[in-house]
């Protein structure tokens, strides 16, 4: 029962997660592209309307919708004034909470790869929130120092410090965790953004409009900055929320590597789809962009994980992540399947309570039929997979390599 609850509230929280991240990252993506859209006043425009800054006209939904962006006048506060937050909170919220439920729940195993390591879960859940904790207080120190006017250095200095968390959690986490756990904190990031400096900045002035003072633009440019980096995060934080359906990559001998790759690559397609009004070129530069991370993630993943003994045993171990077993065989556990590591020569329970060794002869039967035998604890739900002879020699002798 207790596991029933927990798939139900993973399933609601990961609804929940999904619609207010699309709600938010829909929100910082079009503010930016109006922001960059605005067409500046012209000289006999701000005779008449001095508060102006620029001004937008869209059509849709039958109809023009005519934007101005202007200095608020504190005699003349607009009634009612959107404030758009609830997005962001709503999708951290329900992020923790499907962290809770998905990775923390069972006592952490499914962050943990027993191959590399003999960290408890608990730990591991310790690890995992004060990575997120620390990462915060590491980015926002970062930039709040004389650095942040330097951004072609502290650009490149933070990317490297959010690498080197991956390469730190890899020693500790499965593939599919590593993923996560750099988006959480990339998402927690972007939250705190809003929550710390945006709003706060944006309750600053508004105190000042209302007690009669002008419209002090310096606190406007302080939540613009935090929310450009928000900008800049969304596409790579919306690979890693749906990096579980990747497991090649995640699973990958260099996924760090891969992360790092898609880290860049994403965000600097975001800078060159912004880029268009000024760079010809932006388009070609895009398509460059993609083929040459396309390139290095291949390339990445054709190389031979070190930790392999033999051809077998390595073209085995390709096969099971470009099958998807790794998918839900994860490395310490998983709620799907059971964990593999240590399979051969141990003895399985079956669902009817019986029990069986797992001999060459028991992974074979079970590569091939996998309805017939069904570890207790879990669900007939493993595919048939089309596999040759050779593949499941391979597959079997990577399974018993681990």
């Amino acid at each position: 029962m207790e596991s029933e609850i927990a798939g139900w509230l993973s399933v609601v929280f990961r609804f929940v997660h999904v619609l207010a991240a699309i709600m938010w990252i829909g929100n910082s993506l079009l503010f930016t592209w109006m922001e960059l859209n605005l067409i500046a006043p012209q000289p006999d425009e701000t005779g008449e309307k001095p508060d102006l800054l620029g001004h937008l006209d869209m059509l849709h939904g039958g109809g023009v919708f005519h934007l101005q962006k202007r200095i608020i006048n504190p005699q003349a506060i607009p009634v009612p004034l959107h404030w758009f937050m609830w997005q962001s909170y709503t999708t951290w919220i329900s992020g923790v909470l499907l962290l809770v439920s998905v990775f923390y729940i069972h006592g952490g195993a499914a962050l943990v790869d027993a191959t590399k390591t003999d960290l408890t879960g608990w730990r591991a859940i310790a690890l995992s929130a004060g990575g997120i904790v620390g990462w915060w207080l590491i980015y926002n120190t970062l930039w709040n120092t004389k650095l942040k006017d330097h951004p072609k250095i502290t650009v490149p200095l933070t990317l490297v410090l959010l690498i080197a968390a991956a390469f730190l959690f890899k020693q500790y986490f499965n593939g599919r965790a590593v993923f996560l756990q750099i988006g959480a904190m990339l998402g927690s990031s972007m939250s705190s953004n809003v929550f710390f400096h945006i709003i706060q900045n944006q309750k600053k002035f508004m105190k000042s409009l209302l007690a009669g003072l002008p419209h002090d633009m310096k606190y406007g440019k302080q939540a613009k900055t935090r929310s450009m980096h928000n900008h800049y995060m969304t596409f790579p934080v919306l690979f890693m929320m749906l990096s579980a359906h990747f497991p090649q990559l995640t699973s990958a001998a260099q996924n760090v590597p891969i992360l790092a790759v898609i880290l860049i690559a994403l965000m600097a397609v975001k800078h060159l789809m912004n880029s268009r009004y000024y760079f010809k070129h932006w388009l070609a530069s895009i398509f460059a962009t993609f083929i040459l991370a396309c390139f290095l993630i291949g390339s990445l993943l054709a190389m031979p994980d070190p930790t392999t003994k033999a051809s077998g045993v390595s073209d085995g171990a390709k096969l099971f992540v470009s099958q998807t077993c790794a998918n839900c065989h994860l490395a310490g556990g998983s709620p799907i399947a059971p964990d593999l590591k240590g399979i051969f020569g141990s003895t399985q329970i079956m669902a009817d309570d019986s029990k069986i060794l797992a001999d060459e002869t028991y992974l074979r039967s079970s590569i091939k039929q996998p309805q017939l035998h069904v570890v207790k604890g879990f669900a007939p739900a493993m595919p048939a997979l089309p596999l040759t002879d050779e593949q499941v020699d391979q597959l079997v002798a990577y399974l018993k390599s681990l």
